[in-house]
């Protein structure tokens, strides 16, 4: 089961990374800043301290002018810790007794430092009544501590200030982050999301579904993959359920036409002696021997059909011309379209190279067509036929002024015995479709009821037979 998805996946990691510098660097960046301002504090402070020393005002009755002069304050302690004098206007009660203000100004962690001095000077940060101080110190006689403090509460909130404004930048920036990245992960998954959908209905079964993507990237390459993927899987489910079609079909027609053709010559024979004999020598008896025999024959063209679609056929190829095949099989034509009224309109300028197909194969499949055409205009009409040329391809078109083709026939034009003639086995376009197949090509048509009927033939320029 899929957890995150990845949209998250693209989202989260980056947020983090970022979340992480976002509010890591600004801490940095302001402690920086207090370490610097530190040093400057500390330096200048430094320098008071020693203008303090020279001008003498150490003397215990002129502390409240340094804190007035300099904004600092000054604790003097003796030897034993206890407070000899300070500017301090009053302590906590943790803070009121000498032991606890001794602890909370370090003066017995800094009293080695002063009694063995190693030229630096002896600094430290402390807390009292709630507020921060820089504590300087210095060593007075009979072991006595001189303190300076400096205030450094304004520093402190300067300090925290600058942290919240950083803070509050960082989120604020985390945030426009968050959402652009959301938009561009959405931008990134949607297309995915889309592409997953159509895979599942594909998976269902619906070989029509085509994936509506428009992104001129990758994704819509896969996209454009993915369409032409289902439509050759179409296409290959259409050709293989053809196929068992026509494989049913071939063996129901060579099974009948087995069966049937051996009593029909039989009946044939016995038509034609009858006709012999003197007893059905008048005129209505010979008619009616006369029907019996065309129909024996149409039912023998018929059964001709069905194993001509049976049989397997090898293609007999020879380079050649498709003009001086197409005016023969028109030349036989000629007095069947003038009985039925029917003109011709034919156009051979176009020059075609030499191509390898079986021409008996290609009159037949030509004559199918051109005989349906013909069918299709029972009262009279127009018969253009012409030949065209394309890049990899040529072929032979065949137009019709007919009654055309209802929509949803088209599809199943091609299938063995569909038909919806009163008269035929439904085979001929089906061996029309055959036939070209064979050759590498393949039949188009198109028709408008009322209007006509449109049918190209084509064949590829160089066969892989």
């Amino acid at each position: 089961m899929r957890r995150y998805s990845i949209q998250t996946k693209i989202v989260l990691p980056f947020m983090l990374l970022f979340a992480l510098v976002a509010i890591v660097l600004p801490l940095i960046a302001v402690e920086i800043f207090a370490w610097k301002y530190d040093e400057q504090f500390t330096r200048e402070t430094e320098g008071w301290l020693d203008t303090i020393t020279k001008t003498g005002y150490f003397r215990q009755e002129e502390p409240e002018k340094i804190k007035s002069a300099y904004g600092v304050e000054i604790m003097i302690f003796g030897s034993d810790y206890t407070l000899n004098g300070t500017t301090l206007d009053a302590f906590s009660d943790v803070e009121q007794g000498w032991t606890n203000l001794a602890d909370k100004m370090r003066l017995r962690e800094v009293k080695p430092h002063l009694e063995n001095p190693d030229g630096k000077s002896v600094i430290r940060d402390v807390t009292l009544n709630g507020k921060p101080y820089k504590v300087f110190y210095l060593p007075l006689n009979l072991g006595r501590f001189y303190c300076l403090l400096r205030p450094m509460e304004a520093i402190a909130e300067a300090k925290r200030t600058l942290t919240w404004y950083m803070l509050s930048i960082a989120v604020l920036v985390i945030g426009l982050v968050a959402l652009i990245s959301h938009l561009i992960g959405r931008n990134l998954t949607n297309p995915i999301k889309i592409l997953v959908d159509s895979t599942a209905r594909v998976a269902t079964g619906n070989l029509d579904e085509q994936c509506e993507l428009k992104t001129h990237d990758e994704i819509g390459d896969l996209a454009a993959a993915f369409n032409q993927m289902t439509r050759d899987l179409k296409q290959s489910r259409d050709q293989l359920i053809q196929a068992e079609r026509l494989a049913t079909a071939g063996k129901m027609s060579a099974s009948f036409a087995h069966e049937i053709r051996n009593p029909l010559s039989s009946m044939r024979m016995l038509a034609q002696m009858l006709m012999q004999k003197p007893e059905m020598s008048q005129e209505r008896h010979q008619q009616s021997l006369r029907y019996i025999l065309e129909e024996i024959e149409r039912i023998d063209a018929i059964v001709k059909g069905l194993m001509d679609f049976a049989r397997p056929t090898a293609l007999t190829l020879t380079q050649q011309r498709l003009a001086p095949v197409l005016k023969a099989v028109l030349d036989l034509m000629e007095a069947n379209l003038a009985h039925h009224k029917i003109a011709l309109v034919l156009d051979l300028s176009t020059v075609t190279p030499e191509i390898q197909f079986d021409s008996d194969k290609l009159k037949q499949a030509f004559m199918n067509v051109a005989l349906n055409a013909m069918e299709a205009m029972p009262q009279g009409g127009v018969l253009e036929v012409s030949i065209l040329a394309e890049a990899d391809r040529v072929g032979i078109k065949v137009v019709d002024n007919g009654i055309g083709i209802p929509e949803e026939d088209l599809a199943q034009l091609f299938e063995p015995f569909f038909t919806k003639k009163t008269r035929g086995t439904g085979l001929g376009l089906a061996n029309v479709k055959r036939i070209l197949e064979e050759h590498g090509g393949s039949v188009e048509i198109e028709s408008t009821l009322g209007e006509g009927t449109e049918v190209a033939l084509w064949l590829p320029l160089s066969s892989e037979l």
